[in-house]
């Protein structure tokens, strides 16, 4: 089987979406991922399906309501907006994002109380999905140790999904706009870390690896987390993110992942 490549963006203007779906192209990907706060997604989907790539949905929802938000950012807010618009747009799939940077925030995931929500969410999504709709959950590298958010309600975005992607990123740009290695600074330390963690929770659920920052690797780098995906038997290469910084030898290196076996 081709190993099924899929490319996450954030951000996607008009200039952006033809900039993803020109990068997809090259990097020989099937999917894109896209932030579901663009408001362009719903109909970018019939645009990317013209060209035979699929369209998944992505997002790090809110625990508590948010009235001023323009942007089903609340979770149950997110989730109908998925199951009422996007799905019946064409929608492929939906990754959750849910994650902890600072406690009581309202994007605060990491407290056993938000497990009915999360059920709730996923059940929406998931009863308005027709046959073959892909869901996942993705979240920091080594969130799910018991030194770290043990509390986000792992067992419920499992259950409802059918693999966890966590993202394995070795470098990143921070909060001051410094590039720093993180998680090992490799993709095979970075991989090594996220397996450890997320199959503590995997309930034998797949676990696929995600690459990133995408513009601050190098190809050799895409290259050796290539060869560790194929290693490991993860049907899906994920990367993350797209932007207009991404080097063209980058996309050149994800065209090559498991060009020997798709």
């Amino acid at each position: 089987m081709p190993l099924t490549k899929v490319i996450w963006t954030v951000a996607m203007d008009q200039a952006g979406e033809a900039r993803l779906l020109q990068h997809a192209q090259t990097a020989r990907a099937q999917i894109v991922c896209i932030r579901t706060t663009n408001s362009r997604l719903g109909d970018a989907i019939g645009r990317f399906h013209q060209h035979d790539i699929k369209v998944y949905g992505w997002r790090w929802p809110a625990v508590k309501p948010t009235p001023t938000s323009t942007t089903h950012y609340y979770a149950a807010d997110e989730a109908a907006f998925v199951a009422q618009q996007l799905i019946p747009a064409g929608l492929d799939g939906y990754i959750v994002d849910p994650e902890s940077d600072e406690a009581g925030a309202v994007n605060d995931w990491n407290d056993t109380s938000h497990a009915p929500l999360a059920r709730a969410f996923c059940k929406t999504i998931k009863d308005a999905a027709p046959a073959g709709f892909h869901f996942g959950i993705t979240s920091g590298c080594v969130y799910p140790r018991l030194d770290n958010r043990p509390h986000i309600p792992w067992a419920e975005f499992v259950a409802a999904s059918d693999a966890l992607y966590p993202q394995t990123y070795w470098r990143m740009r921070d909060q001051h706009g410094q590039i720093k290695d993180i998680n090992g600074g490799s993709p095979d330390s970075a991989i090594d870390r996220g397996l450890d963690a997320w199959g503590r929770i995997a309930a034998h659920k797949p676990i696929v690896a995600m690459a990133g920052e995408l513009e601050l690797v190098t190809a050799d780098e895409l290259a050796a987390y290539g060869v560790r995906t194929l290693h490991e038997g993860m049907a899906e290469a994920h990367f993350y993110a797209d932007s207009g910084e991404v080097p063209a030898g980058n996309l050149t290196a994800i065209a090559h992942i498991g060009a020997a076996i798709g």
